[in-house]
């Protein structure tokens, strides 16, 4: 999505091997995403010799949490396969959890991660 906001400017759609290879991802893995993405209105894709992939919407009307959740699904599909007890003694933190992601991710756009890319604020890095 961040290569597709970057690209969004020049007004072309993005091949998938283009953003493979800009944001080092495989390919066949991308493509699985791609279809996610588009599964959730968030990309449009086109065939053909002048196909490829673009925003559906601008960056600024697309938050960071509408990619989340059409990559990882709905919160409650995430924990337990959606079966939260309620005699669990974490089912309340967990769902304290879910709330306080989604407000971070669901007030940040797009178009503020591509901004912070572009002049090198990059977005911090959790890997481990």
């Amino acid at each position: 999505m961040l290569e597709l906001a970057r690209q969004a400017q020049h007004g072309r759609p993005v091949r998938t091997a283009e953003i493979a290879a800009a944001q080092q991802i495989p390919e066949k893995f991308l493509e699985l995403i791609l279809v996610e993405l588009r599964r959730a209105g968030l990309v449009t894709s086109a065939r053909g010799p002048i196909g490829g992939h673009r925003l559906a919407r601008d960056a600024e009307r697309i938050s960071v949490g509408d990619i989340w959740r059409a990559i990882e699904g709905q919160q409650e599909s995430r924990s337990r396969n959606g079966k939260r007890s309620a005699a669990d003694p974490f089912a309340a933190v967990w769902s304290q959890v879910d709330q306080a992601v989604s407000e971070v991710v669901d007030e940040m756009t797009l178009e503020e991660i591509r901004a912070r890319s572009d002049s090198r604020q990059s977005v911090p890095d959790f890997s481990i």
